[in-house]
C-alpha cells in the first residue's frame, strides 16, 4: 500500500499555511501543493482531511461505473486546409445579372 508524506508549511510572505503532498514512490517529488491559505497548521491539517473526505464521497460504490471518466484523447494529426476553389469569371457575371 502506499504511503505518502504532507508536510505544512508556513508561508513567510502570508504568513498562512500551505500543504504539500510529496510523491509515495520519490519522497524528495512534490506531487500537490495548495495555496497559502490557512491561519495555523493545525486548520491546515483539517483543510487537507476535508479535501480528502470531499474527494472520497465522490467515489462510487463497488460495482458501479464512476459518473465521470476523464481520459487523455489522441490527438489526431491536423489535415492541411483545403484551398477553397475560386468562382469562375462566368458564375460571377451570373449572380450580378
Amino acid at each position: 500500500m502506499a504511503q505518502f508524506r504532507v508536510e505544512f508549511v508556513l508561508d513567510e510572505a502570508s504568513g498562512k499555511y500551505l500543504a504539500e503532498l510529496y510523491n509515495p514512490d520519490n519522497q524528495q517529488e512534490v506531487m500537490v501543493r495548495t495555496e497559502a491559505l490557512y491561519e495555523s497548521q493545525a486548520a491546515a491539517v483539517l483543510g487537507l482531511v476535508q479535501l480528502f473526505k470531499d474527494a472520497i464521497l465522490q467515489f462510487p460504490k463497488p460495482g458501479e461505473k464512476p459518473a465521470r471518466v476523464i481520459r487523455k484523447k489522441a490527438r489526431k494529426a491536423k489535415k492541411p486546409a483545403k484551398k477553397a476553389k475560386k468562382k469562375s469569371a462566368k458564375k460571377k457575371a451570373k449572380k450580378h445579372n
